[in-house]
């Protein structure tokens, strides 16, 4: 099994589909996040409803990924690739048609918040099914690094879309055509079936009470739970850190730092850029360094984002702007690195049977964590006026993640 002949070259054409699927939802659901306040002049409501527009968004996420899996273990790849893309796709090509109520922008949202469901299920089969065991790190390493391509995409251009004198609605519809391009792509790849005989040699490599653990079974595993609830944290921090950072920056004085939309897609680049490189080195660390052990990434993920997240709401910080990109920067780094690791523990320590809907389970109901991060802040938005309390926030749950990932360990059961 652990020959690299057994697989595939073909696996790297299932990895660039996953990540240009990846990327593609992503940037749809960052799209509006640095351009806020325009989004929420033009539906006419305040700052703390426009936040819900990411919560939205977050909360179908969270409800489609509890069983998305069950679409990519029973119906394939290509299924759940297309129908993910076509959720984001398709609401975003027709916003500026829909886009003048705020209800239907919601509905909009909530739907596009399904593509996330589908699409990331994809991760750990893609890992375990097309990618020796050696490789299992580097290859969930670079798809969850597209979260950050597309956070950063979609954060990037909007602003400058926007300035041009389109329409925010205008600006979500083009920047939909990546979704298009990641459609054709994937309808093209994702029919391969993977090697019969890595999948006869996967089921051979459990021992056979593994083999015999079903999805129901699981959830009388300790793992499971803290896992998810792991996971909670640091999909809280995630989505906060993509979703309110940018228009903390771009949102004037007190509520925000006042620096503009466009500069604000730029700054928020420096937090989400650095997450490429993070998912990344933090495959390559679950690899090479941990040797198939996600505490160490974890923790140190945990410990980055509890250290440097509060600062950003700090005058003394937002002010230098030097310093406050160095902690976008390690708080980026921090919430990326343990990406990797998390997905490479679900593909190693459950059956191949039931890795989708596990990874479905441990991200969707960790993303309920997202969803509330993001409710929790649009109501301190508004109650107080200012993003810093949501900011603040970020620290609290990374100390609780901290402490929750010392107690998860694989079952013996």
């Amino acid at each position: 099994m652990e020959e690299k002949s057994v697989y595939s070259s073909y696996r790297w054409a299932m990895l660039v589909s996953a990540c240009l699927a990846m990327m593609s939802v992503y940037v749809d659901m960052i799209a509006i996040a640095p351009i806020l306040g325009d989004v929420a002049k033009g539906l006419q409501v305040d700052m703390g409803a426009a936040t819900n527009l990411m919560m939205g968004f977050v909360l179908a996420t969270a409800c489609v990924l509890i069983w998305g899996g069950v679409v990519v273990d029973k119906f394939g790849m290509t299924a759940a690739t297309i129908l993910g893309l076509l959720c984001a796709t398709v609401p975003a090509t027709l916003m500026p048609l829909i886009g003048q109520s705020y209800g239907v922008v919601m509905v909009a949202r909530l739907i596009q918040g399904a593509s996330i469901g589908f699409i990331f299920a994809i991760i750990g089969p893609t890992v375990v099914l097309w990618f020796p065991p050696k490789e299992h790190g580097l290859a969930a390493g670079i798809i969850i690094a597209f979260i950050s391509v597309g956070s950063a995409l979609g954060g990037l251009i909007s602003p400058v879309i926007l300035s041009s004198g389109i329409s925010w609605q205008g600006a979500v519809a083009i920047l939909s055509l990546v979704g298009w391009v990641s459609i054709v792509f994937a309808m093209i790849v994702t029919r391969k079936p993977p090697s019969a005989q890595v999948v006869k040699g996967l089921m051979q490599m459990m021992e056979p009470s593994a083999g015999q653990l079903t999805f129901g079974k699981a959830f009388k595993l300790p793992m499971t739970w803290i896992g998810a609830f792991v996971v909670f944290f640091n999909t809280w921090n995630l989505y906060c850190f993509l979703n309110l950072v940018p228009p903390y920056i771009a949102a004037p004085p007190p509520m925000g730092v006042g620096l503009g939309p466009v500069t604000a897609g730029k700054l928020a680049l420096a937090g989400t850029i650095v997450g490429i490189v993070s998912s990344l080195a933090g495959g390559s660390f679950f690899d090479k360094v941990a040797k198939g052990n996600q505490k160490v990434a974890v923790i140190i993920g945990f410990i980055l984002t509890c250290l440097f997240a509060f600062p950003l709401a700090m005058p003394s910080v937002y002010t230098n702007l030097l310093l406050f990109i160095i902690c976008l920067i390690l708080v980026g780094w921090g919430i990326n690195f343990m990406g990797a690791s998390l997905n490479g523990f679900i593909a190693m320590n459950y059956p191949p049977s039931i890795v989708g809907r596990m990874v479905g389970w441990w991200f969707g109901f960790g993303t309920f964590g997202g969803a509330l991060g993001l409710y929790v802040g649009g109501k301190t938005i508004g109650s107080t006026g200012s993003f810093k309390t949501a900011i603040i926030l970020l620290s609290i749950s990374a100390c609780i993640g901290f402490i929750l990932d010392l107690f998860l360990r694989p079952s013996k059961d």
